[in-house]
């Protein structure tokens, strides 16, 4: 799936198609800015002081978002993932799920997360949904999915080998919001990953 990378400050702003090339750009720059977009359209639109077509200023219309999150039952050893979907501020599903694979219950809630993530996005596809918003409070969601973070734990390497699968066809698109901070979908997922991690699981 093709990214653009667009650097906003850095040691040479513009926008680079591979990852190596824009992390030259930001690593180790104080108050680097920088975003990766499926197209180039986007990556332009915030160079020019944009912000992901304002997507914290109200959801684009017509399309599907998904708000994920993650849990952890430290007593239960057990995460959950949370999700809502929602298209023109109207929520048309939430999706609690629980689970408790030895591979993943090292990572805490960040299982949860990622699970979260890959659900929303077969769930988009099988909806007929070309473009998926995730919206998520976690960095690696999105880091380890367009490879900016090199994925090295068993969580990580599925997640992103399971979304390179479900994302084919697919433009998934991901904007950050701040944890705990009354976001009110966020807000909602995170209930829904709560439930899911205390439902106990035989």
């Amino acid at each position: 799936m093709a990214k653009f990378y667009a650097i906003r400050k850095g040691r040479q702003p513009g926008i680079y198609t591979t990852w190596p090339e824009a992390q030259k750009q930001v690593l180790k720059f104080a108050g680097a800015q920088y975003k990766s977009f499926p197209t180039k359209a986007e990556a332009e639109a915030y160079l020019n002081g944009g912000n992901q077509m304002q997507f914290n200023d109200g959801h684009p219309k017509d399309v599907l978002i998904a708000y994920v999150d993650g849990s952890f039952n430290k007593v239960l050893r057990q995460y959950g993932s949370g999700i809502v979907f929602l298209k023109n501020e109207t929520v048309l599903t939430k999706l609690s799920i629980p689970g408790n694979d030895p591979l993943y219950v090292d990572s805490y809630q960040i299982a949860g997360e990622v699970i979260a993530t890959v659900e929303a996005v077969k769930w988009a596809k099988a909806q007929g949904e070309a473009r998926v918003v995730i919206y998520y409070d976690y960095q690696g969601i999105e880091s380890w999915a367009t490879g900016e973070w090199k994925a090295s734990k068993p969580v990580s390497q599925n997640y992103k080998k399971a979304f390179d699968e479900v994302a084919t066809g697919m433009q998934v698109d991901f904007v950050k919001v701040k944890s705990h901070t009354g976001v009110e979908f966020n807000e909602m997922a995170d209930e829904l990953a709560k439930h899911a991690a205390y439902q106990r699981l035989s």
